[in-house]
């Protein structure tokens, strides 16, 4: 039977691991299988997914009960962690029928065993992904450009090149030879392809066109003798640049400047002339303009050698180039010189002088002919103010805390120096005399700075660690935080009798939000970074779940089933103004906000399957991203960079289902971060990429399946297990300090 999707159960299941044991309260009104019929080797397992539903069609919180007909054939290894998912291992060959019940509903799954064993993982140590760079060409008729090729394994470090057969599926547009050169033939698009003989294959895009290219600037100036390159780009192809080798030049005046195959145009005398560059059925002119020889600079600016300014403030410096004959060289390049920016730079819009920093410097000026003249300048300012007044750091991070001096109502002016900086509790967090903030200890210190004359500003600085993940390891579940270096040693941020879960770092490390369902629904919280100052930020009777901040810490997007389905919403990090981004009748959840904040990546069930959307930070131009169809689905999206995606794809076709993490650019290539040894159902990833903290279901002794946190570095390095503090301990939802 057809039926709306709700959530994804993998995802939902793995939460339920860490909650206390509820009372079947909802009826059964349905069950569903998936597979239905499996067909495995002996030694094999499948992994198969039980769903139950309530009258309203959504999922039914209840347990499950598996049996087998032949133990013999096929035996049962149910996954605790995920309620509804069971592995049906192949004992011997034969067939055999698998029962799930839950409440009064029950399903069968026809499994046959086959003789055989399971293959090992395949691509390990070899490259098992081929890409392309460039990943899309665009070309003249007759233009050429190198491949440039690079093999991959499926963890996504280098691996060793192969023997590579390209071809052209197009070669009236273009050609491509045995080395990769890609020529441009005639306007069209076509299609190049690079393929192994081991069955690695990547191909590339090519457009080739009569498009119309254009020089870089609108005019060359040139000072007398001084020579430069005149710039060529394509517009309509994202100003990409033409190598001017491919081009013939010339000038219409040589006593004027002169121009060089390479497109190298050197000024020769005063005057103005035309630079022609011909090329791919095109010719182009640019005005070459070369001035008068400096004789002299006047600058307008207060009188005397030292010039006092305020800090913050402006003082007029307006400089103006004089020929010989004593009028105006107005397209003379004026080049102004600051000694210390930190004190002082010099504004071009403002033609003035602007104050950073208390202090003295020198400003100077230059002009073509060898012409320059220099000043003291001298910044005044008064009161101080910290940069940030909160700073969340690791036991391996380092962080600089600066100062700006500011005017009487605290407004920042510019940066201030010679800054005295101190710490009220060292045995936390200590820091030197150029605020370098150095960790001692987990906790929460103030650190201050103080200007010479008096002035001051504190600013909190809390020490937790890098990586966050929820645990039962005390009963309950809780929210824990380690470093990756120590991860054996837990802190804990909560302890209560409720269960805590899914937490999320604010953009400065020192707020942490989650989820808790100590007011019977599922609500979000924020807590300070050391387990002080809790807040609770929703109170519906709705559940909400998986919060997620802002690029700037000022809004928190979460999903909720206020309106019967599960949606995407977004709120103020205070709680305020609590508004919904998705509707409809399937489930919309787990969004994640990109690092410049301006998109949000979300998995929707709206097209059949589960898939990664993006769209606005006002919930505006949603969009499928992976556009894939049943038994793929991808789920629990994260961003690397604002152009750079990764999420859980999950593979339900043929005799076993993987999940692996993947990374995939928002143009479309994708590449594995994990391996399918690992069966991942969450993760999250660091800051700068390197390091993967996935959730991973592994076989205990005893049959019996632990749910864990396992680091995976990208790249090179070897996974390590968080430790287990017993064997009844689950791990759940990591997140890093972003």
């Amino acid at each position: 039977m057809l039926r709306r999707l709700k959530a994804p159960a993998i995802v939902l299941a793995g939460l339920a691991v860490l909650l206390s044991a509820r009372a079947d309260a909802q009826a059964v009104a349905d069950l569903d299988v998936a597979p239905s019929v499996v067909t495995l080797a002996v030694g094999q397992r499948v992994e198969v997914l039980a769903t139950a539903y309530d009258r309203d069609g959504d999922i039914a919180s209840v347990s499950f009960r598996w049996s087998s007909s032949s133990p013999g054939v096929v035996t049962i290894e149910e996954v605790r962690a995920l309620p509804g998912v069971a592995n049906l291992i192949g004992v011997s060959a034969g067939e055999a029928r698998v029962q799930v019940t839950a409440g009064n509903q029950s399903k069968t799954v026809t499994v046959t065993v086959t003789g055989g064993a399971l293959a090992g993982p395949q691509g390990v140590g070899t490259a098992t992904v081929l890409q392309i760079d460039p990943t899309r060409l665009y070309l003249f008729p007759a233009e050429d450009i190198q491949l440039r090729l690079l093999f991959l394994k499926d963890d996504g470090s280098a691996a060793a090149s192969q023997t590579v057969t390209f071809r052209s599926f197009r070669p009236d547009v273009a050609t491509v030879d045995a080395s990769g050169r890609v020529v441009g033939i005639s306007p069209g698009t076509g299609l190049i392809e690079a393929a192994t003989a081991s069955g690695l294959q990547r191909r590339v895009q090519v457009q080739v066109a009569d498009a119309q290219w254009a020089f870089g600037d609108p005019v060359v100036s040139l000072s007398p003798a001084v020579s430069d390159t005149v710039r060529v780009v394509v517009p309509s192809q994202q100003n990409r640049p033409v190598d001017p080798r491919v081009l013939q030049w010339a000038t219409s005046n040589p006593n004027i400047v002169t121009v060089s195959p390479l497109g190298v145009a050197t000024a020769i005398s005063h005057g103005r002339a035309e630079i022609a560059a011909t090329g791919f059925g095109q010719e182009h002119r640019i005005q070459a303009l070369v001035h008068r020889e400096v004789d002299e600079i006047r600058v307008r600016k207060p009188a005397g050698d030292t010039v006092m300014i305020p800090l913050g403030g402006m003082v007029t410096f307006r400089a103006t180039a004089y020929a010989a004959d004593r009028t105006p060289v107005p397209e003379a390049p004026i080049i102004w010189l600051v000694g210390d920016t930190t004190i002082a730079t010099y504004s071009v819009a403002d033609t003035a002088v602007v104050g950073k920093g208390i202090g003295t410097t020198t400003i100077g000026v230059r002009a073509p002919g060898g012409l320059q003249q220099s000043w003291t300048v001298n910044v005044v300012a008064a009161g101080l103010v910290l940069t940030a007044d909160r700073v969340g750091m690791g036991m391996a991070d380092r962080a600089t805390l600066a100062a700006n001096y500011a005017d009487e109502l605290g407004a920042p002016l510019a940066r201030a120096a010679a800054v005295s900086w101190a710490s009220l509790d060292p045995a936390v967090v200590q820091v030197d005399e150029n605020g370098v903030l150095t960790p001692a200890g987990v906790g929460r210190a103030l650190v201050v700075g103080r200007t010479p004359w008096g002035n001051a500003d504190t600013a909190t600085v809390i020490v937790q660690g890098e990586i966050l993940l929820a645990s039962n390891r005390s009963g309950n579940a809780d929210i824990y935080a380690f470093e990756r270096s120590t991860p054996s040693q837990l802190h804990a941020i909560t302890r209560t009798e409720s269960a805590e879960f899914s937490p999320s770092y604010s953009p400065d490390g020192t707020r942490i939000a989650f989820v808790s369902n100590r007011e019977d629904s599922f609500d979000i919280y924020v807590i300070d970074a050391d387990g002080t100052n809790e807040r609770r930020l929703t109170t519906t009777p709705a559940n909400e779940g998986d919060p997620a901040w802002s690029a700037d810490g000022s809004q928190i997007a979460y999903h909720s089933d206020a309106g019967g389905t599960l949606q995407v919403w977004i709120m103020n990090a205070d709680g305020s103004s609590q508004r919904q981004l998705t509707t409809g009748e399937v489930v919309n959840l787990q969004p994640a906000i990109s690092p410049d904040g301006q998109t949000i990546a979300f998995t929707s069930a709206r097209d059949g399957n589960y898939d990664v959307y993006l769209m606005d930070l006002d919930g505006s131009n949603q969009r499928n991203v992976t556009n894939t169809a049943a038994p793929i689905n991808e789920n629990v999206p994260a961003w690397i960079d604002d152009s750079t995606l990764a999420f859980v794809r999950e593979d339900r076709r043929g005799r076993t289902t993987t999940r692996i993490v993947v990374r995939m650019t928002l143009d479309g290539e994708m590449t594995a971060l994990t391996q399918p040894q690992f069966t991942v159902t969450n993760f999250a990833v660091s800051k700068s990429g390197d390091m993967l903290a996935a959730v991973v279901a592994t076989p205990e002794s005893g049959g019996r399946l632990a749910q864990r946190i396992i680091l995976l570095p990208v790249g090179e390095g070897a996974p390590v297990e968080v430790p287990l503090a017993g064997e009844d301990e689950q791990q759940a939802t990591p997140a890093f300090r972003r």
